[in-house]
């Protein structure tokens, strides 16, 4: 009775917490995350002073978004014909040993740019499988009126492992030499193995996976669904851009470095600034139920553009600093607001196959903004090129905003409603 009436106290935003598995996958999803932006921080930084070349940083990116391009539509049909838990605890575990290696290299001195590559390489082709995974567990682990709050204390592990992990990566970086990094997230890992190993469903929940006639139809049946919804369509193609365009650790990266002047720690306090600006919109969502989520849409991605131009034209550490908080708070609020209304038009049956397409948008064109980052960086520099980001993004939300206007709860509830049929 205890356990009841605090969940019966939960305020709205955070209820999800209330559900024992998903508190317990909050805590492991957010442990995971933190040693993963160590790493990745810590891996934009060790790379560009390996090659001394934003190209070849660039490059890093495109092995990391090749295997989620290629595999991710393999990944989530997978997902929907095993058993979720068992799939993740091997992707957690492959790359833990990944991590290990890594770190041996280092602390040993053999670690070359390549090794990072090959690295990237295949952790993306463990993306491909486990992000969908974990998508397609989510109603495993709450009531179908706690997925907003899943989605944005979802967020919120993952945006306080942005704020946290590059400051940690930095003084890694600046005391500890290459390899403490790469051992961090190996650590990390655990936290999310453990959480798994601690999770409790009923009978046949959990376990219970669907049967199709093939592989090859299950990968293009998500594609098929999504190609029939105007929303789906909407939101992914604002993700594509967001992802090829918007900001990425390589874009500050070469900024913190070649513009501002800065070092690994100058990088990590950037980053952190972006993940505290994050969090600041993660709050702002967690008690505010917006009703117009398509204007929230319009609004924050607008407001992004603004101070993503802003960020590539600042000439000083504080004010840029300033202008990634700030754009953090925009893109969290931005993204929350996506990824609840992606998650809710998706139909229970088809989640794993569905949310594997939205896994080969944002985990595919993000790595490829690293590649198209570095690229157009090594021509005009950083600072145009985050302008220039701006600029196409903000077509792209004028381009839909007819379409996200006039998104709210009930259009949504009435798509997810007919989704199976």
């Amino acid at each position: 009775m205890n356990i009841e009436r605090w969940r019966a106290r939960l305020p709205r935003g955070v209820a999800a917490l209330g559900e024992r598995n998903y508190l317990l996958y909050f805590i492991g999803h957010f442990t995971s995350q933190l040693g993963t932006w160590v790493e990745m921080t810590a891996v934009s930084w060790i790379l560009y002073e390996l090659t001394d070349s934003a190209l070849l940083l660039g490059i890093g990116g495109l092995f990391r978004a090749a295997p989620v391009i290629l595999l991710a539509l393999l990944g989530g049909a997978v997902a929907d014909r095993v058993p979720k838990r068992g799939l993740l605890m091997c992707t957690e575990l492959s790359m833990l040993v990944l991590s290990l290696l890594m770190g041996v290299l280092a602390v040993t001195g053999y670690l070359e740019y390549w090794h990072i590559y090959i690295l990237s390489l295949a952790t993306g082709t463990l993306n491909a499988f486990s992000v969908p995974a974990r998508q397609a567990l989510f109603p495993s682990l709450v009531p179908a009126d706690g997925v907003q709050s899943a989605v944005t204390l979802n967020t919120v592990a993952v945006r306080s492992a942005a704020f946290i992990g590059p400051a940690i990566a930095g003084l890694a970086l600046a005391y500890s030499g290459y390899a403490a990094p790469f051992f961090i997230n190996a650590v990390s890992f655990i936290g999310m193995i453990a959480a798994l190993r601690a999770m409790r469903f009923p009978a046949g929940v959990e376990g219970q996976v669907a049967v199709h006639p093939s592989l090859w139809r299950g990968m293009t049946e998500g594609v098929g669904f999504v190609w029939r919804s105007q929303t789906l369509k909407a939101l992914l193609a604002l993700e594509i851009l967001a992802g090829l365009f918007g900001h990425n650790s390589a874009l500050i990266t070469i900024i913190a470095r070649d513009t501002l002047g800065v070092g690994p720690q100058g990088l990590g306090v950037l980053l952190s600034a972006l993940g505290a600006g994050a969090l600041l919109g993660m709050a702002v969502m967690l008690v505010f139920h917006p009703q117009q989520w398509g204007r929230v849409i319009l609004m924050a991605g607008t407001l992004y553009t603004v101070l993503f131009a802003a960020f590539g034209l600042s000439p000083f550490l504080l004010l840029s600093m300033a202008m990634l908080f700030a754009l953090g708070a925009a893109d969290g609020i931005w993204g929350v607001t996506r990824n609840t209304v992606a998650q809710l038009v998706v139909p229970n049956a088809f989640r794993g196959r569905i949310m594997s397409v939205v896994t080969l948008v944002t985990r595919g064109s993000t790595p490829l903004g690293h590649l198209l980052s570095g690229a157009i960086a090594s021509v005009i520099g950083g600072p145009a090129t985050a302008v220039l980001g701006a600029v196409v993004i903000g077509g792209g939300v004028l381009r839909y905003r007819t379409i996200l206007r006039a998104l709210r709860p009930s259009s949504v509830s009435t798509v997810s409603g007919t989704a199976g049929t």
